[in-house]
């Protein structure tokens, strides 16, 4: 009995010097302090995000009139409203206002603003909805999208993506009304390094919106994100279009060049008039995101690894596009800098102002 008692409290001992061993072997940073976490406080209309962590956007009730105002006594519970049409309209024009809508004086318009996310060539974008509060019935929405829009454009252009606008475009909001209540956490993923977050708040309302990146191995459309760097554009033997896009005016040149068929790669120069072959990279500039329309510089295809001429592309968006039918496995390093007034020499494309 004695033995027994003994090889048991000799397990007890051991059992408890070896466990501090074993927990260490756990511990993934035993030395290093805690990994910092960011946390971003949205206070821009368009605000651009290019780190990962928490996004908070807060929109409080305004304070109510003060009791002597007799706007404030007599329209107390929309004294939201009237803190941002005071201003401009008179006493009589609200009553007006509100017979028109059955005794309630709704918002005639609200701000669309958006959280535009952009990572890194290579990546694409996750959030993660951890909470909103954004009401149905007072006009509020918020929608995610695969991609960036700006003034009804969007990037990657409409016919260039490989999903439909309304697969890209996910449009939420609480409906307390709603029985049983619905979890407030959704999850988005891109299909590329840009994603968007548009949100519209009327009154009051918050999200926190949590952002993390992705590596991919065969990048498609990339929004730039430096004013110079070298990107590398591939089809990886997909019938796909492909657009690089960088929203200044910027200097493209091509560092190497592999596209089109093997007659096409047999020839001498490298042709920069390749509008009738079916694979090509197209070089231009537009006003807006959609790079379909966009008035071109160059189309490019053949074979080279030689560096090309510089072209300055002067317009709002510069793009250069890979038109991919999947015959070919097509690919270039295209160089892009942003432009200055000493690039006039090298200027191929002035688009309208």
């Amino acid at each position: 009995m004695k033995l027994v008692v003994y090889l048991y409290l000799s397990m007890i001992v051991l059992g408890v010097q070896a466990w501090p061993t074993v927990k260490r072997s756990f511990e993934l940073y035993p030395n290093n302090p805690a990994m910092p976490y960011n946390v971003h406080t949205i206070s821009d209309c368009m605000h651009v995000a290019s780190e990962a962590g928490d996004y908070i956007f807060k929109k409080l009730t305004p304070p109510p009139a003060a009791a002597s105002s007799p706007l404030g006594t007599a329209l107390n519970r929309e004294a939201a409203l009237l803190e941002l049409e005071a201003a401009a309209v008179v006493a009589g024009e609200l009553e007006a206002v509100a017979g028109v809508a059955g005794g309630v004086v709704a918002p005639t318009s609200a701000e669309v603003c958006g959280l535009y996310v952009i990572g890194e060539p290579d990546t694409i974008v996750e959030i993660t909805m951890k909470h909103y509060d954004v009401n149905c019935e007072t006009g509020g929405l918020m929608a995610f999208v695969d991609g960036w829009e700006l003034n009804g454009e969007y990037f990657p252009g409409i016919k260039d993506h490989h999903r439909a606008l309304d697969e890209r475009v996910y449009e939420f909001c609480n409906n307390y009304k709603q029985w049983p209540r619905i979890s407030n956490k959704k999850f988005f993923r891109s299909s590329q390094n840009a994603a968007l977050l548009q949100y519209r708040i009327p009154a009051r309302g918050s999200f926190v919106a949590n952002v993390r990146f992705h590596k991919i191995t065969q990048p498609c459309n990339i929004l730039v994100q430096d004013t110079a760097a070298v990107y590398k554009m591939a089809n990886f033997g997909q019938a796909r279009n492909c657009t690089l896009s960088a929203l200044f005016p910027a200097v493209v040149s091509l560092a190497n060049l592999r596209i089109g068929g093997k007659s096409v790669r047999a020839q001498q120069k490298v042709n920069y008039d390749c509008n009738m072959f079916p694979d090509r990279l197209e070089i231009g500039g537009s006003a807006g995101l959609d790079a379909f329309g966009m008035e071109q510089s160059s189309s490019v295809c053949g074979s080279t690894n030689e560096p090309g001429p510089e072209q300055a592309i002067f317009c709002g968006v510069t793009s250069v596009r890979l038109v991919s039918t999947g015959r070919y496995q097509n690919q270039a390093a295209v160089v892009i800098r942003k432009a200055d007034e000493h690039d006039i020499d090298v200027a191929t494309l002035m688009c309208a102002l």
